[in-house]
């Protein structure tokens, strides 16, 4: 199937999303010297070894000022007959997946003593068809706190851990707006945010409040900066310059942003002591689809 009007719609929220997140609420923290474990990953290429940080997922953006982006790793001991692995860059040895915070290392050793700074997010940010009661009733999630206080290991790749910023799109509706055959296309976009704390849930709903008429571009998912790896395609991603290679007077816009929070005795209720909010957007586009 070929790119379809809602695959750019989706692929343009998250993206903006993720951004404004970072940006306007600095919602990151660098760490520094951060070890890295190897483990077995039955799913991954077996080209590849993996290394785990205890921290998912990754800032990718560099036009978030003071974020530290890797570009490779540290790698203290070379074992005897390997490549060298002062990695600085990919270049075929190494990819690393941001979206779960680990190093592939390319051969099946797993002795490297191997560290990285990078910046971590707040929050992940996932796309999901869930609902919110099976989002924040039914799932269960591992806690990824920002700030340990036990030892640090890896992460287990691939399960959505807390906290946690789910988006699902909800409705969508065309109907006419001018003369010539210009519609405009009204889309519902929710976000279940599960926070640590309410100082976090309050930062999170008080940026996106905040949001209401911001334009952002329409970006086709041929130019998503990563790749099957979760890696970036081209070893960097800058969301600004992106965006401004499209039209953004061209593009959506948020017409109205409402937000609420789950009361203190509802949410004993859950299966982990979360804090938990909602976003909902109302998205608007003028557009001639039969174009």
């Amino acid at each position: 199937m070929i790119e379809q009007y809602h695959h750019k719609v989706t692929n343009s929220f998250i993206l903006w999303f993720d951004n404004y997140l970072l940006d306007k609420g600095q919602a990151y923290s660098n760490k520094t010297g951060v070890k890295f474990e190897s483990y077995e990953d039955a799913r991954l290429d077996s080209s590849y070894q993996a290394y785990g940080s205890p921290y998912k997922q990754w800032v990718t953006d560099s036009s978030i000022t003071g974020a530290t982006i890797p570009n490779g790793v540290t790698v203290g001991n070379t074992p005897s007959g390997a490549y060298n692995p002062s990695i600085t860059g990919r270049a075929g040895n190494l990819a690393l997946d941001f979206e779960n915070g680990r190093a592939l290392v390319n051969g099946s050793n797993t002795n490297y003593d191997i560290t990285c700074d990078f910046a971590v997010k707040d929050f992940n940010v996932y796309f999901t068809n869930e609902t919110e009661e099976d989002l924040i009733v039914e799932n269960k999630y591992e806690i990824n706190s920002r700030i340990y206080s036990e030892p640090e290991t890896f992460i287990q790749p691939y399960d959505q851990v807390v906290p946690a910023i789910f988006i699902t799109t909800s409705t969508s509706q065309n109907k006419g707006f001018a003369f010539g055959g210009m519609e405009e296309t009204t889309i519902t976009i929710n976000a279940s945010v599960l926070a640590e704390d309410s100082y976090q849930l309050d930062g999170v709903l008080s940026i996106f409040n905040d949001s209401r008429n911001e334009c952002f571009a329409m970006i086709p998912m041929s130019e998503h900066p990563f790749n099957e790896f979760n890696d970036l395609k081209s070893g960097s991603y800058n969301y600004k310059t992106l965006s401004d290679q499209h039209d953004k007077c061209n593009g959506l816009y948020i017409n109205d942003v409402n937000t609420s929070k789950l009361t203190d005795r509802a949410r004993k209720s859950l299966s982990n002591d979360m804090f938990v909010g909602f976003i909902d957007f109302e998205l608007k586009h003028h557009r001639f689809r039969h174009q």
